[in-house]
């Protein structure tokens, strides 16, 4: 605990906050030595604050260690802590996952504990920094550290998916020939893709009507799918415009029409059988984020998708 005590008390103890010296600064952290305690005497320091870490208490590095050995899953990559301060970085690409009420509970709970972490459902690159386990003070009771680490709630919440989704045809449909866009079109999304280690299996083409989009929908290539992106050479209007329609015309469920994204807002989630189908609107040939990147990695990464969610 921090105490404020005689220098000549100090000694051994871990010095609380930092002092400069002659603009040599004596680091809080420190384990004062006699030097430093005939140092602080020369220039008049009676009283400094430590802290007195006892047999009841747990080194900040070691706590922050374990801690964040507890709450990660695979994938996750904790580097030697430094001033009670574990780094947590991703050993691939894929998506940083947790349960949000579960980390604002662990920090609610514990006072002497900070996990910072960047969002959750986040696109993550390999050895990118996720977040961190620091422990406030210089170490935490043993009754503070066991408690974390007996409680089952925490145990490996942290975690990086793979994408489950595996194989995504792109139908294209259009009434006019246009190699330009399309090549834009299937360039963006795959771009998209490699970010988690995806890409397009199949790229079709088809009239942009309903006649020619259920031919292309009941293909044996089409119903091998995981995914299936629809690009229209126009944008979805409603319900009843070309793509929605011809995916109810195959026994196919519009799920969802529209979305609160700008761009992105015309855009359709729904379902042929078990396979997902995304009529992916216009603003997908851009390569800034949109609303379709939201759709898209929570497709791949198979997340819980309804209109709700939407």
């Amino acid at each position: 605990m921090l105490k404020l005590v005689q220098i000549e008390e100090s000694i051994n103890k871990i010095l609380a906050h930092s002092i400069v010296i002659n603009k040599e600064k004596i680091p809080k952290g420190k384990i004062l030595h006699h030097e430093d305690i005939m140092l602080f005497k020369s220039i008049g320091i009676k009283k400094v604050y430590i802290f007195d870490q006892n047999k009841n208490y747990i080194d900040e590095n070691v706590a922050s260690l374990k801690i964040a050995k507890y709450i990660s899953h695979k994938h996750i990559k904790i580097n030697k802590p430094i001033n009670g301060r574990a780094d947590l970085f991703s050993t691939i690409n894929g998506m940083l996952n947790y349960d949000k009420k579960k980390l604002i509970n662990l920090n609610y709970l514990n006072d002497d504990l900070a996990v910072a972490m960047i969002k959750s459902e986040k696109i993550i690159k390999k050895n990118q920094l996720i977040g961190n386990v620091k422990i406030l003070p210089y170490a935490i009771s043993k009754i503070k550290f066991d408690k974390i680490l007996n409680n089952k709630s925490f145990f490996k919440i942290l975690k990086i998916d793979k994408p489950i989704t595996k194989i995504i045809n792109l139908i294209i449909t259009s009434n006019e020939e246009n190699n330009k866009l399309n090549t834009k079109v299937i360039n963006s999304i795959n771009d998209r893709l490699s970010k988690f280690n995806l890409k397009l299996k199949n790229t079709l083409y088809c009239k942009h009507s309903t006649e020619s989009l259920i031919a292309f929908l009941k293909l044996r290539i089409i119903k091998n799918s995981d995914l299936i992106l629809l690009y229209g050479s126009t944008s979805i209007v409603d319900k009843n415009d070309v793509l929605p329609r011809s995916l109810e015309k195959v026994n196919g469920k519009v799920i969802s029409f529209g979305a609160p994204t700008d761009p992105g807002n015309l855009i359709m989630y729904g379902k042929l059988k078990n396979i997902k189908v995304i009529g992916v609107p216009g603003c997908a040939k851009s390569s800034l984020r949109n609303g379709f990147d939201l759709m898209l990695e929570k497709a791949c990464f198979d997340l819980k998708i309804n209109k709700k969610i939407i």
